[in-house]
């Protein structure tokens, strides 16, 4: 027997996931909390934390995640900071040499903290992970 929610499933090459969760996914990724995330998705906190709970999902907006925050992302973070805008890449086509340096060195210092941040949740996941499998 198929469900409404598996006829909606779309097939992106390794995972499947809900039209509504490939909808929702881009709104949780530039949103800076969950609370924020669902009201602008129009979706539950837990309708979100089932989300989560998904494989398939949680696989995606991690890869996602790692995508804004990976090695990768410092070119498109620089191309961001050129006042195409972004508010710190105004104060870099300032007149100013020294606002210009501290506006860089904020922006770049925000992105490291993210992405350490990001590394220590999937390290405390995977903590929690191999905690419940001992049980």
């Amino acid at each position: 027997m198929t469900t409404e929610s598996d006829r909606n499933r779309q097939n992106d090459g390794e995972s499947k996931l809900t039209a509504r969760q490939v909808k929702f996914l881009p709104v949780l990724l530039a949103s800076p909390t969950y609370t924020q995330a669902c009201q602008a998705g129009r979706v539950s906190r837990d309708t979100l934390y089932e989300g989560l709970k998904d494989p398939a999902f949680k696989t995606k907006l991690d890869r996602r995640r790692d995508e804004l925050v990976g090695p990768g992302a410092c070119p498109a973070l620089s191309e961001r900071c050129e006042g195409r805008g972004d508010a710190g890449g105004a104060f870099l086509d300032a007149g100013d040499g020294r606002l210009k340096r501290l506006a860089a060195r904020d922006i770049l210092d925000q992105h490291v903290k993210f992405r350490e941040l990001h590394e220590l949740a999937r390290r405390i996941e995977a903590i929690e992970e191999r905690l419940e499998a001992r049980g």
